[in-house]
Order: structure tokens, then sequence, then C-alpha cells
């Protein structure tokens, strides 16, 4: 299966529990491999199958409490 890359720039995260919330949350999602969030760049990078819409990746970040835009997605669409 192909898998993609999606860079999300990520609003609200002020600590490194708040990276590791956006994490746990995206990695819940079926279909993500992994997940590496930075504060201190306020972005997240995520390996996903390509499967998964990037709706569901924003979804993830949502449900983690902060707002997330995508800037860039490499990989089979």
């Amino acid at each position: 299966m192909d898998n993609r890359t999606i860079t999300v720039e990520i609003a609200g995260m002020h600590c490194a529990s708040c990276g590791i919330l956006v994490d746990d949350c995206l990695e819940d999602v079926d279909g993500v491999v992994s997940s590496q969030t930075s504060v201190k760049t306020g972005q997240c990078i995520a390996v996903v199958s390509a499967s998964v819409p990037d709706a569901d990746v924003l979804a993830a970040v949502v449900e983690a409490g902060y707002t997330g835009t995508i800037l860039a997605t490499a990989g089979t669409p």
C-alpha cells in the first residue's frame, strides 16, 4: 500500500504535551502510520496510507483541541 506525507500547520499549541496530544489523536486514525509534531515549528508531519482523506487528518487535529491547515502533501494523492 502506498503512503503519503502530509504537513499540517497547527495553531494553539503551547507545550510538549500539546504535541503529544496531537500525535496521539492522529495515530488513533485508521491508516495513519506515524505522526511527528513539533511545538517549536507549529507543524505536524503525518505519514498516512493513500486512502486516508486530508479531512480525517484535520478532524484529528480538531479532536485534539487545535486548528490545522494542510501546508503540503507528498506521495500518492
